[in-house]
């Protein structure tokens, strides 16, 4: 199992958050919580953890949401 820390180098400008159900989603722009999972206006979303990937699960998942700054998360 990997932490998302060690995959967000990896990752495109945008944002990540993990739901109630333990599911990792990247967002093209800043989610709310909704319910319970993170929720956005028309803007793009995509699992992160799938087959290829065993992520850890964050304590709380409200309070999982990190900004993915781009090249080199800089």
């Amino acid at each position: 199992m990997i932490n998302i820390q060690d995959i967000i180098p990896f990752m495109k400008k945008g944002w990540v958050a993990m739901d109630k159900s333990g599911e990792w989603w990247w967002y093209s722009e800043k989610p709310s919580p909704y319910g319970n999972q993170w929720h956005v206006q028309d803007g793009k979303t995509g699992l992160v953890d799938n087959i290829a990937f065993d992520i850890a699960p964050a304590d709380d998942w409200t309070k999982s949401l990190i900004c993915i700054k781009g090249e080199n998360n800089e």
